[in-house]
Protein backbone atom coordinates (compact mmCIF):
# COMPACT_ATOMS: atom_id res chain seq x y z
CA UNK A 1 0.00 0.00 0.00
CA UNK A 2 1.61 3.17 -0.65
CA UNK A 3 2.54 5.50 1.62
CA UNK A 4 1.60 9.65 1.34
CA UNK A 5 4.85 11.10 1.51
CA UNK A 6 3.42 15.18 0.68
CA UNK A 7 0.39 16.55 1.85
CA UNK A 8 1.08 20.08 1.63
CA UNK A 9 -0.35 23.24 -0.01
CA UNK A 10 2.74 24.33 -1.19
CA UNK A 11 5.06 22.85 -3.69
CA UNK A 12 6.89 19.81 -2.36
CA UNK A 13 10.29 19.91 -1.33
CA UNK A 14 13.52 18.18 -2.26
CA UNK A 15 12.20 15.41 0.08
CA UNK A 16 9.65 14.24 -2.23
CA UNK A 17 11.95 14.23 -5.64
CA UNK A 18 14.51 12.43 -3.47
CA UNK A 19 12.00 9.55 -2.34
CA UNK A 20 10.58 9.43 -5.70
CA UNK A 21 14.00 8.64 -7.38
CA UNK A 22 14.08 11.93 -9.46
CA UNK A 23 14.56 14.92 -10.08
CA UNK A 24 13.08 18.16 -9.05
CA UNK A 25 12.36 19.45 -12.35
CA UNK A 26 10.95 16.56 -13.81
CA UNK A 27 8.31 16.65 -10.07
CA UNK A 28 7.53 19.61 -11.30
CA UNK A 29 6.67 19.01 -14.85
CA UNK A 30 4.73 16.07 -13.62
CA UNK A 31 3.07 18.10 -11.00
CA UNK A 32 1.59 20.54 -13.74
CA UNK A 33 0.85 18.11 -15.97
CA UNK A 34 -1.34 15.88 -13.79
CA UNK A 35 -2.37 19.47 -12.54
CA UNK A 36 -3.86 21.15 -15.58
CA UNK A 37 -4.97 17.94 -16.94
CA UNK A 38 -7.45 17.49 -13.76
CA UNK A 39 -8.61 21.07 -13.95
CA UNK A 40 -6.91 21.40 -10.49
CA UNK A 41 -5.64 24.86 -9.96
CA UNK A 42 -2.00 26.10 -8.53
CA UNK A 43 -3.26 26.44 -4.51
CA UNK A 44 -5.04 23.24 -5.24
CA UNK A 45 -3.66 20.82 -2.92
CA UNK A 46 -2.59 17.65 -4.55
CA UNK A 47 -0.98 14.56 -2.55
CA UNK A 48 1.48 12.30 -3.43
CA UNK A 49 2.18 9.43 -2.66
CA UNK A 50 5.59 6.76 -2.46
CA UNK A 51 4.51 5.34 -5.69
CA UNK A 52 4.20 8.18 -7.66
CA UNK A 53 0.49 8.43 -7.59
CA UNK A 54 -1.33 11.29 -6.89
CA UNK A 55 -4.57 12.40 -5.30
CA UNK A 56 -6.91 15.37 -4.72
CA UNK A 57 -7.82 16.66 -1.41
CA UNK A 58 -10.89 14.34 -1.46
CA UNK A 59 -8.80 11.53 -2.36
CA UNK A 60 -10.06 10.78 -5.87
CA UNK A 61 -6.50 10.18 -8.38
CA UNK A 62 -5.90 12.27 -10.76
CA UNK A 63 -2.70 10.49 -11.88
CA UNK A 64 1.23 9.13 -11.61
CA UNK A 65 3.92 11.31 -11.60
CA UNK A 66 5.60 8.33 -13.81
CA UNK A 67 3.69 8.50 -16.37
CA UNK A 68 4.08 11.81 -16.79
CA UNK A 69 7.93 12.07 -16.73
Amino acid sequence: MARVIWDKKRNPTDYVSDRLGISRGDLRKGIHKIKSRSNLGATDRGIIYDDGSVTDERGEHVGNIFDEI
